[in-house]
């Protein structure tokens, strides 16, 4: 008995962060699938005060804010009574699926900003929390099905949307709501990868939210915020009565034709730029540590060198991985105006660093037409529809499927 009992402390002396190893994972899965955010941010602040090397304790930290980012985020949109219609698959980021509020708030332009900026904020806590990590490898399971948000802001769970059945309507083509998810635990086995992947999509949705908040977007918020929010103020009709079964289509039509937005603050479209360029390099980064993985056990994305993927549907071979690194390299040339993007209507590609350095006012119209991408033309090499063939080919038609998970 003595003996066992001194073997032990010796093992504990001689491994004390492996001995510890497992309470932050297993704090990180408790507070993301009990839903009780804030008591596990807490928890796991204080490991990584206390240690700020403890690799598991800090991702774990960065994957509750990112569950208490998305949270917040639902909170407001259900405040205010988000109901977007099925086809607003270019505003993914009004997507969450929030229940309904049969008593919504009135919401301004200011007001939507100022949600705008609060996620913006979550996303950049995410980041800081990550960005430290170091090379010591770490794990945490989840399972995506059990993860549920207090999106009515009550403090109860039951009832209300999964992580998994999120991703999942995030996925589907036009945002259907209730669109299906794997049934049953849905368990995901996160690791250093998965951090620089999570790091890439704050990045990526940051960058999203920098742009939208460099423009002044106000006359489209108050003639077309009806197809996305029941209390607009102003309302765009005051007490002129409207036939509802005909108002989606027309403000639709409204959305399109009122994105046409002045440049209000055009230092952030650097940091859009910025964040974009962030989104690259974390890929790389989470591409260069999943080749380098041994393991293979229910992989959130897989290596051609592991067949557990939690995403059965669709495996990934060495040419997808060639090929998608290959895209990066060409998006990052883009982005660094070393190559041009191509619009449909021109020989010449438009130089799309001078589009965030010099910015100009948006006109969605205007940018299909060709009219917004002409004062941006130049000589040069252009990503051409070849690229696309040869990108497509190597995802069987889905590189835009690919491309959103892939990050």
């Amino acid at each position: 008995m003595v003996r066992s009992i001194a073997l032990a402390l010796a093992l504990a002396w001689i491994f004390p962060l492996s001995a510890a190893a497992g309470d932050a994972a297993n704090l990180t899965r408790q507070a993301l699938e009990s839903g009780r955010f804030e008591a596990g941010e807490t928890d796991l602040a204080a490991r990584v005060a206390a240690d700020p090397s403890d690799n598991e304790a800090r991702f774990g930290l960065g994957m509750v804010r990112f569950g208490e980012a998305l949270e917040h985020f639902g909170q407001r949109q259900y405040r205010y009574g988000l109901r977007p219609p099925p086809n607003a698959m270019m505003f993914r980021v009004l997507r969450l699926p929030v229940p309904v509020n049969a008593a919504p708030e009135e919401l301004t332009y200011e007001k939507q900003r100022e949600n705008l900026q609060a996620l913006l904020d979550d996303l950049a806590k995410v980041e800081a929390t990550l960005a430290p990590m170091s090379a010591s490898e770490t794990e945490i399971v989840i399972d995506l099905n059990a993860a549920r948000f207090d999106f009515l802001g009550d403090g109860k769970t039951e009832g209300m949307e999964t992580l998994g059945s999120i991703i999942a309507n995030l996925r589907s083509p036009w945002g259907a709501r209730g669109a299906p998810g794997p049934s049953g635990p849905f368990e995901v086995k996160f690791d250093n990868a998965d951090a620089f992947w999570l790091r890439g999509y704050c990045r990526l949705l940051s960058a999203a939210l920098e742009f939208v908040l460099a423009y002044d977007w106000r006359e489209t918020f108050e003639r077309a915020g009806s197809l996305f929010y029941p209390r607009i103020a102003p309302p765009p009709f005051d007490a002129t009565p409207t036939l509802p079964d005909r108002m989606d289509l027309a403000d639709f039509i409204v959305l399109i034709h009122e994105i046409r937005w002045p440049v209000s603050e055009p230092a952030r479209l650097q940091a859009a730029h910025g964040d974009l360029k962030q989104v690259i390099a974390m890929s790389r980064a989470s591409w260069k540590s999943i080749l380098a993985e041994t393991g293979d056990d229910r992989e959130w994305i897989p290596g051609p060198q592991q067949k557990n993927g939690v995403i059965a549907s669709m495996p990934v071979t060495q040419a997808q991985v060639d090929a998608w690194l290959h895209a990066l390299d060409d998006f990052d040339a883009a982005l660094d105006g070393t190559k041009l993007a191509p619009h449909w209507r021109f020989v010449r590609g438009f130089n799309l660093k001078r589009v965030f350095f010099e910015p100009r006012d948006f006109d969605l119209v205007l940018w299909l037409a060709g009219y917004g991408a002409a004062p941006y033309l130049e000589e040069g090499p252009t990503l051409s529809r070849e690229d696309w063939n040869q990108w497509s080919q190597a995802f069987h038609g889905n590189f835009v499927g690919y491309a959103f998970w892939f990050n």
